[in-house]
């Protein structure tokens, strides 16, 4: 680690697999350290990448804009069954996903070996 690149920020961001090329390679033009993970999504199941992103306090805001910027969120149509129904009816109905799960970590040290 040399001098000007401080890292005392770990930013764990979750955003759909459909965005993650486009915040790769936004993430890779700036000044961040990172590393990315393939994951799966609780809620609705949908393919996700975990980025790990190390960085200084100073850039913590303009890396959440960045990922705001390129993880859009998205409407999408789920088949859900109507409760009651003499047989199975299902009715599509709206949900939003996309977008950004971030969690901001301090790091006190950390090594490279």
């Amino acid at each position: 680690m040399t001098a000007e690149k401080k890292i005392d920020k770990l930013l764990i961001a979750v955003v759909q697999s459909q965005d993650s090329d486009l915040v790769e390679h936004v993430l890779a033009e700036t000044s961040c350290v990172f590393g990315k993970l393939p994951s799966a999504g609780g809620f609705l199941r949908e393919r996700n990448v975990t980025f790990l992103i190390g960085c200084s306090q100073d850039n913590v805001p303009a890396i959440k804009d960045l990922l705001a910027s390129t993880a859009k969120r998205r409407v999408s149509y789920l088949a859900t069954p109507i409760d009651n129904a003499p047989f199975p009816i299902l009715l599509p109905t709206e949900t939003v996903i996309g977008g950004a799960n971030v969690f901001e970590l301090d790091i006190d040290y950390f090594e490279e070996i």
